[in-house]
């Protein structure tokens, strides 16, 4: 028997079967479903052959107000399920108001894994996944655009984002202009029949998206990686050494002695070296 809470569920992004047993059992026990679309979610249950269920609508226009309905019902012994759309609650999706006014009211809340299209694009994307920054999806506006793909310039983490069909060749203009040489992977439609995944340099993922009209359908993840990270790609066993050597060596001869021991170049171990002991002395 589950305990009176709120439960974060995720659902399917696009493959009914991504649908965990606990998920399930939660929808199946609750005594009251906050859904971000009650017509789109009655979908999902039927599928699963749920029926019967009280559901409220919970989405970014009234998230305040079902935070009540939702404290009143699980301090009167209820079980809630919160569900998006699609993937994961919260991540880009409404339910942190209710989650904050729950947690304010202590009410327990129980987050259930599954589904997250962020996550499931990083798996795939080939690009490090020990350091990245989820962007939601970018400015509508070509200025404020512009500048949020500026700043990734000198990022030193994989940055993912989600984009829309009708706007995902105009965005990778941009991008492919100010962060020609970084590496994009393209993610779309994943855990759908048509899911792809296109890995290129980011000044040549426009033309391609154009090359073919089938490329631009569905919904995108992209990550971009870090020219950061391609250029430190350094053993752990190596960076472990560095740190330790310029305790009591300078910068320059660490680099020097490492490159001749491990064939890495010279330069990048000495930057390197340089940006672990600028980071020690802060």
């Amino acid at each position: 028997m589950l305990d009176s809470a709120l439960y974060i569920v995720p659902t399917p992004i696009g493959n009914l079967d991504d649908i965990t047993l606990r998920a399930i059992e939660v929808l199946k026990n609750a005594t009251l479903i906050a859904a971000e679309d009650t017509r789109h979610s009655k979908i999902l249950l039927d599928k699963l052959g749920i029926s019967g269920k009280k559901m409220i609508s919970c989405h970014d226009h009234n998230e305040e107000q079902r935070a009540s309905i939702i404290i009143d019902e699980v301090k009167n012994g209820g079980i809630v399920a919160l569900i998006s759309d699609a993937g994961s609650p919260l991540i880009n999706d409404p339910g942190y108001r209710v989650v904050t006014l729950c947690s304010k009211a202590d009410v327990r809340v129980v987050p259930l894994p599954g589904p997250c299209a962020l996550i499931t694009a990083l798996e795939a994307s080939a690009l490090p996944t020990d350091k990245f920054m989820f962007l939601g999806f970018f400015p509508v506006k070509e200025k404020e655009l512009t500048e949020k793909v500026q700043s990734l310039e000198n990022a030193d983490y994989t940055a993912v984002f989600y984009e829309t069909p009708r706007r995902i060749v105009d965005t990778m203009e941009i991008v492919g202009k100010i962060l020609p040489e970084h590496d994009v992977t393209l993610c779309r439609e994943m855990t759908k029949t048509f899911e792809s995944f296109y890995r290129l340099k980011a000044k040549d993922a426009a033309s391609f998206l154009k090359a073919d009209p089938d490329r631009t359908k569905g919904e995108f993840v992209v990550a971009i990686g870090s020219l950061k990270q391609e250029t430190s790609s350094v053993p752990a066993s190596v960076v472990k050494a560095i740190s330790e050597l310029i305790k009591t060596s300078p910068v320059k001869q660490v680099a020097n002695v490492l490159s001749e021991l491990t064939g890495i170049k010279k330069n990048d171990l000495y930057n390197l070296a340089l940006d672990l002991k600028n980071k020690a002395s802060e």
